[in-house]
């Protein structure tokens, strides 16, 4: 939702919740984990009260533990934390799920798979970050998406696995073929040349004619 008018939140919710999508998702930075300002609390808030669907909660933040409490108000379905952000994987899991969250870890392109291996089995949902996170609009990583095959593995086919960042109709088949099942995308929807709900079913469909091709990851 970083990318939409948000002078125009409730139009921009129903057109890409029109489009097809399954879930919103809600970047948050801080300044410090990420050298860039995004969203908040009270936003987080308004789009959820627009939402006809779940609403995610993207902390690229710090001090998750601190801040998610706030967030947690809104009820989004899911809250991520960067695993590089803490010194307490387990202890910060914990932390959130006491606020009555789902949880996720978002681990940046070079972050390693095992990094997160002791949290199995404890969280509800994973990202893999196809850019440095901080930004929007940045040139897709592939890199980023080769630990997906070794997170599915560990973590079992049923999990939530997403992909974040310079998703657009040329990478999205790359993310799905890699494995991931969520893909977030915000200039790709909202700065693209047809309509958010046009853009949204266009990318949908491009992922799902790469699964359906059987192509397997590179």
């Amino acid at each position: 939702m970083v990318a939409c008018d948000l002078a125009h939140l409730a139009d921009s919710i129903a057109e890409v919740e029109q489009g097809g999508a399954d879930v919103l998702h809600v970047d948050v930075a801080d300044g410090h984990f990420v050298p860039n300002l995004m969203l908040g609390p009270d936003i987080t808030s308004a789009i959820a009260r627009c939402a006809t669907v779940p609403v995610n909660v993207h902390l690229m933040i710090t001090d998750p533990v601190r801040y998610a409490p706030a967030f947690a108000k809104a009820h989004p379905d899911c809250i991520f934390f960067h695993v590089e952000a803490v010194d307490d994987l387990l202890g910060t899991i914990q932390a959130l799920k006491n606020l009555g969250v789902g949880v996720g870890v978002a681990l940046k392109p070079a972050t390693p798979p095992e990094s997160i291996e002791a949290a199995i089995e404890k969280l509800e949902c994973l990202m893999a970050m196809t850019v440095e996170p901080g930004f929007s609009g940045q040139a897709f990583m592939e890199s980023g998406c080769r630990k997906i095959p070794a997170l599915r593995k560990m973590f079992g086919p049923d999990i939530d696995i997403y992909v974040d960042g310079g998703i657009n109709l040329q990478t999205a088949p790359v993310a799905a073929r890699y494995g991931a099942n969520v893909l977030v995308a915000a200039n790709a929807i909202f700065h693209a040349a047809v309509p958010p709900a046009e853009a949204a079913r266009q990318l949908r469909n491009v992922a799902t004619a790469a699964l359906d091709k059987g192509a397997q990851p590179r």
